[in-house]
């Protein structure tokens, strides 16, 4: 009799067990996607600003910054800002350029001589810039701002003329003319600090 009841309940009980049972549901693969940031590297850019005058290093900046890697050489990047221009009007230092040129008659004032800037071949040019520059060393001691300003006024006549004449010149030539250009703005520099610390005391 308790085997008999046994079996009747486990045949009542084995329809209900089948109709819980889920059938296992084949899992859906799911896409993993990992997004990752591309690599970079650090890049140093270095400026040099040179000095007309001398062709030294005045200046340097340096910056720093990322980008993707791959997008740049390895290393820091190095540009120098050239004083010379083979375009431009660069050779002139930073007061004459804004001078406007004198005429034929006060440059041959000036240098004590007949001369027509606008004829001069490269030859004399560069002797006008030697016996410019040796005018300006013995006679500045006594010289006003108006003074300054006339020789200002002829240096910017010879440099005009040497933009015109720049490829006939050689390279030692060149750096000749760009020493006096630098030494006439150097003394004037001088001078002008003087008379304004002179003025302060």
């Amino acid at each position: 009799m308790t085997r008999f009841s046994w079996l009747a309940a486990l045949a009542v009980a084995a329809p209900l067990c089948a109709a819980a049972q889920t059938k296992p549901t084949a899992a859906k693969p799911t896409a993993t996607t990992t997004s990752t940031k591309p690599a970079t590297q650090e890049v140093k850019e270095t400026v040099e600003e040179l000095d007309p005058a001398t062709g030294k290093v005045i200046r340097r900046t340096t910056r720093t910054y990322n980008v993707p890697a791959g997008t740049a050489a390895s290393g820091g990047a190095t540009t120098t800002a050239s004083p010379a221009s083979p375009s431009s009007s660069s050779s002139r230092t930073e007061d004459t350029a804004s001078t406007p040129p004198a005429s034929d008659t006060a440059v041959s004032a000036f240098l004590r001589e007949k001369v027509v800037v606008g004829t001069t071949t490269a030859p004399q040019l560069l002797r006008l810039y030697k016996e410019f520059i040796e005018t300006v060393r013995e006679e500045r001691s006594g010289w006003k701002p108006a003074d300054w300003e006339r020789a200002a006024a002829v240096l910017s006549s010879l440099n005009a003329r040497y933009d015109q004449l720049r490829s006939s010149f050689s390279l030692d030539d060149k750096l000749t003319i760009r020493s006096q250009q630098g030494e006439f703005q150097t003394l004037r520099t001088a001078r002008q600090l003087s008379d304004q610390i002179s003025n302060k005391l």
